[in-house]
């Protein structure tokens, strides 16, 4: 018994020893310094392509990023809670995957040279048919971004995708607004 107590007493002893040498600092009182810091990530405001009348309609919404992945995502959700008289042809789909891929043109096509960064998006579209109007929304709203110079379209079903096929918002021109223009 009385070694036990004696191995405590050292114990305890050798812990407040180190604790007054451990680094020389006083020990304080809680000091209140004001609210504890709080990450937050602000949302990036883009335009993304909703519905209005049957007509391509631009439409500002909060995304995570201006980067054409957070955009699309931020399209997609919106289709869940269009408003303002708005709606949308993507009810039903899922953007299933997004793929960014370095942009060669044809050979007999001309190069911008003031743009060094291009890139063609491929979308992997799940869910119901995508109709003509859903592929509008979803191309005119990735050729706003001033990198992407081309959008492929494919629908992913569970066994297999189907081809991907090469759209520019030129073909929806008809959906644009009234007193309004798309992107090529």
């Amino acid at each position: 018994m009385r070694r036990r107590i004696g191995r405590a007493v050292a114990a305890l002893f050798a812990g407040l020893l180190m604790a007054s040498a451990a680094c020389g600092v006083v020990p304080t009182g809680v000091v209140d310094a004001g609210p504890a810091p709080v990450i937050s990530g602000t949302p990036t405001l883009v335009t993304i392509y909703l519905l209005r009348d049957g007509r391509l309609w631009p439409t500002r919404v909060a995304a995570r990023s201006p980067h054409v992945n957070d955009v699309l995502d931020a399209l997609f959700a919106a289709s869940g809670r269009p408003s303002n008289r708005l709606s949308t042809a993507l009810t039903g789909l899922t953007l299933a995957q997004v793929q960014l891929v370095r942009y060669a043109p044809d050979a007999g096509s001309r190069n911008d040279p003031d743009n060094t960064l291009s890139l063609r998006v491929r979308l992997f579209v799940s869910g119901w048919k995508i109709n003509r109007t859903a592929m509008a929304q979803i191309t005119c709203t990735a050729r706003l971004r001033p990198e992407i110079w081309a959008v492929e379209i494919a629908h992913a079903t569970p066994d297999r995708n189907g081809p991907l096929k090469v759209h520019t918002c030129r073909e929806f021109w008809d959906l644009a607004p009234k007193d309004g223009h798309l992107p090529p």
